[in-house]
């Protein structure tokens, strides 16, 4: 089951990293809005299917199976390279649910209804918070990709103030 686990985070992930990319491409080639533009109003669309039928749930299923196999390895419960991923992915969460996935929709509907006059100045904003929004979110993915793979050892409190034992490492382990 662990196997499957981590086979099922690896491709989510991978889906999730590629689906940010796609919006950020979208995001950087259609900026500007036209309503004789029907390019950019098909992008737009794409784009806000993409956050919510990849994006969302790719999302959701790699903090899901990241927590499941946290939860299967009791090594896990201990590891702090474990709890920094926990953290990224919380904060991955709230970065796709309340940036990315809303401020897509909300581009399209405005791409969509031709936006003019006062739309224009909030669809500037929803731009610069959907492209803030995709950056910190690939951004997080990495990060979680980065400490999956390194697996960094964060030494405990106690252990980070013990001086460093004469001839030894910074664990106090004898040289060799």
């Amino acid at each position: 089951m662990r196997k499957a686990l981590k086979f099922v985070h690896t491709v989510a992930t991978a889906v999730l990293v590629g689906a940010l990319l796609l919006q950020l491409a979208i995001a950087y080639r259609y900026v500007g809005l036209s309503p004789a533009d029907a390019a950019t109003v098909e992008a737009r669309q794409l784009m806000a299917a993409a956050a919510r039928w990849v994006t969302t749930p790719s999302m959701a299923v790699v903090v899901l199976t990241g927590l499941l196999l946290m939860a299967q390895n009791a090594t896990f419960m201990s590891a702090g390279w474990v709890w920094a991923k926990a953290l990224i992915g919380l904060l991955l969460v709230k970065g796709v649910i309340t940036l990315v996935d809303p401020a897509a929709r909300e581009i399209a509907l405005l791409a969509a209804g031709g936006a003019v006059g006062s739309d224009l100045a909030e669809l500037a904003r929803l731009v610069r918070m959907e492209r803030g929004g995709a950056w910190v979110a690939l951004l997080l993915c990495l990060a979680a990709i980065a400490f999956g793979i390194w697996r960094p050892r964060f030494a405990s409190a106690r252990a980070a103030v013990q001086p460093r034992a004469e001839g030894g490492d910074t664990a106090g382990h004898p040289a060799q």
